[in-house]
């Protein structure tokens, strides 16, 4: 039970995180939320790596879902596992960078997400 909610949660959070960053690709002014709070529009190179991120978070929450034997997607447990770890490490080192932040938006609203997110990925590449 615990495993299939932190899944959730952590699909939940990689959704809002996602929409932030389609945002941020489409030139909305949320600059302060990401890459340091250095630009309030995205330059472009920036967000070619926000799109990116919105594809790294759909392949996370395959496999977190997928982990959890919510879904059967890939289809591949070794796969699976070693993705959900990648991105459990990625978000608590994310977690640090966004706390360090010289943005006080990426710090009070990133910072929690992340770290939410790393420790729902952690219980499901433990626990499941």
């Amino acid at each position: 039970m615990i495993v299939t909610i932190a899944a959730v949660i952590a699909v939940v959070v990689f959704i809002v995180v996602s929409i932030i960053q389609l945002l941020l690709a489409l030139g909305k002014p949320l600059g302060k939320l990401a890459y340091g709070g250095k630009y309030e529009t995205l330059p472009n190179n920036m967000r070619i790596m926000s799109i990116g991120a919105i594809g790294i978070f759909a392949l996370g929450s395959i496999s977190v879902l997928e982990r959890a034997g919510i879904i059967t997607i890939l289809n591949n447990p070794i796969f699976v596992l070693v993705i959900v770890w990648i991105i459990a490490l990625y978000l608590a080192f994310n977690t640090v960078i966004n706390a360090i932040s010289k943005s006080m938006k990426e710090k009070l609203i990133m910072t929690p997400l992340s770290l939410i997110s790393a420790i729902c990925c952690f219980i499901v590449a433990i626990l499941a």
